[in-house]
C-alpha cells in the first residue's frame, strides 16, 4: 500500500481495516484504531465482526455485506455503542476491507439523552432514597438511643459518605448545566499552589479510608509559581480527577499527587493503579458527559459528568487536561495551567491585581535565574 494510500484512509473518518485471506489484520487506519485494539498481524478484535470475515473468506456471504452490530466496552454501564459494519472486496488481490461506523457517537445526543435518563435513575435515584431512609434512621436513633457510641459513630461515617458522592454528583450536574447556558469562569483568586493541593486532597480522606487507600501529596520540586482562576471551578476539577482516581483503583493501592513548575506552566500530576480502559474509552471518558465506564468494584457507576467538566474548566482557564494509560496499569491524569498570569482580560485588572501579577512574575523569573546559575557552577 503506497503512502498515499495510507494517508488517504487515515483522513477517513469511519474505521477501515483491510483483512488478509488468514484472517488476520495487514492494515488498520487510525479511525479504526481509536475505536479498537487492532493489532496488525492478529485477528479482528470483535467476536461477531470476525465471524462475519470468517463467513466471508468460506464463501457463505455474499459481498458487498452490511450489517450492524453492539460494542461493549469492557466496564462500560452505558448503552452500548452501536456500530455498522461493511465487508467489501478489495480492489487489489483477494483480501477484505472492513469498514466501521460508530453510529453512536454519529448520534451523540439521542444516546446522551437516553444515558441521562438511565444513569440517573441508577446514580441518583437509589442512592437519595437509600440515603433519605438511613437519615431518618439516624435522627430517631440519635433522638432515642438504640445503638452504642461506637455503632452510632460508624453509622453517621457510612451516612458522611454517602452524602459526599451525592452531592458530587448533584454539583457536577449543576456545573454542566452553567457552563453548557454560558455561564463565564472570570475568577481572579490567587491560588498558593503548596496549601491549595494539600486541602483539596484532604477533603478525600474519608472516601479514600473507606477503600483503605492512600492518597499521597509528593512534595513539590523547587518552589511552585502561583495560579489565578476560580478556586471554586478549578477545586471542583481537581476534585473529580481525585474522586475518579479513588473510583477506579483498587482497595489497598496508592494514589499520588504531586506538582511541578514547566515553563510559564505548572504541572498537576495525579497517578493511580487504574483498571486498564481501552482508548476510544478512555478518550470518551474525557470528551462527553453520560458516557464513562464503570470501576470493577465500583455498585454506583456515577453520572460520568466529572472528567468532562474537570477538562472544560481546565481548559477555560487557558490549561489542557490529558489521561495517560501507561503499559504497567497505572493511570495519569495531568493538567497543566498557566502560571503568574491573570485568566481576565487586561480592562478587568486594577492596579494591585498588577502589582500582585508583577511580583510572581518576577519571583519565578528570580527562581530560574538561581536555578540556572546553581546549574552552572556545578
Amino acid at each position: 500500500m503506497t503512502p498515499s494510500i495510507i494517508d488517504l484512509f487515515n483522513r477517513l473518518t469511519d474505521g477501515l481495516a483491510v483483512i488478509a485471506t488468514d484472517g488476520a489484520v495487514r492494515f488498520a487506519n487510525e479511525g479504526i484504531r481509536k475505536l479498537m485494539p487492532i493489532v496488525l498481524g492478529e485477528t479482528f478484535p470483535h467476536a461477531s465482526i470476525a465471524a462475519s470475515i470468517d463467513q466471508a473468506y468460506a464463501g457463505h456471504l455474499n459481498l458487498p455485506h452490511r450489517f450492524e452490530t453492539d460494542f461493549v466496552f469492557d466496564h462500560h454501564v452505558a448503552t452500548p455503542d452501536r456500530l455498522e459494519v461493511h465487508l467489501v472486496r478489495s480492489p487489489a488481490g483477494n483480501d477484505l476491507v472492513v469498514v466501521v461506523r460508530n453510529l453512536t457517537e454519529s448520534s451523540l445526543y439521542e444516546t446522551t439523552i437516553a444515558n441521562l435518563s438511565a444513569l440517573i435513575d441508577n446514580a441518583l435515584a437509589a442512592p437519595l432514597v437509600q440515603f433519605s431512609e438511613q437519615l431518618s434512621d439516624l435522627v430517631a436513633d440519635t433522638s432515642e438511643p438504640t445503638l452504642g457510641p461506637i455503632a452510632l459513630l460508624a453509622r453517621r461515617e457510612r451516612l458522611v459518605l454517602q452524602g459526599l458522592d451525592i452531592t458530587r454528583q448533584l454539583k457536577a450536574l449543576a456545573g454542566i448545566a452553567q457552563l453548557s447556558a454560558g455561564r463565564p469562569i472570570l475568577g481572579e483568586d490567587r491560588i498558593i499552589l503548596e496549601s491549595w493541593l494539600d486541602e483539596t486532597l484532604s477533603r478525600h480522606d474519608a472516601k479514600a479510608k473507606s477503600r483503605s487507600q492512600r492518597l499521597l501529596l509528593q512534595s513539590a520540586t523547587g518552589l511552585l509559581p502561583t495560579v489565578y482562576g476560580s478556586t471554586y471551578w478549578l477545586g471542583m476539577a481537581l476534585d473529580a480527577c481525585i474522586d475518579n482516581a479513588i473510583c477506579h483503583s483498587g482497595h489497598g493501592t496508592d494514589i499520588a499527587l504531586s506538582a511541578c513548575g514547566i515553563g510559564n506552566y505548572v504541572r498537576i500530576t495525579l497517578r493511580n493503579q487504574g483498571y486498564g480502559l481501552q482508548p476510544a474509552l478512555l478518550r470518551r471518558r474525557l470528551a462527553n458527559p453520560l458516557m464513562r465506564g464503570k470501576a470493577a468494584s465500583d455498585e454506583r457507576p456515577g453520572l460520568g459528568l466529572g472528567l468532562p467538566l474537570a477538562r472544560k474548566v481546565v481548559e477555560l482557564h487557558g490549561g489542557r487536561l490529558v489521561l495517560e494509560q501507561e503499559l504497567d496499569g497505572f493511570v495519569t491524569c495531568i493538567i497543566e495551567l498557566p502560571a503568574g498570569t491573570s485568566p481576565l482580560p487586561s480592562q478587568d485588572m486594577n492596579v494591585a491585581q498588577a502589582q500582585r501579577y508583577a511580583n510572581d512574575l518576577v519571583r519565578l523569573l528570580s527562581d530560574r535565574n538561581t536555578a540556572a546559575a546553581e546549574r552552572a557552577s556545578s
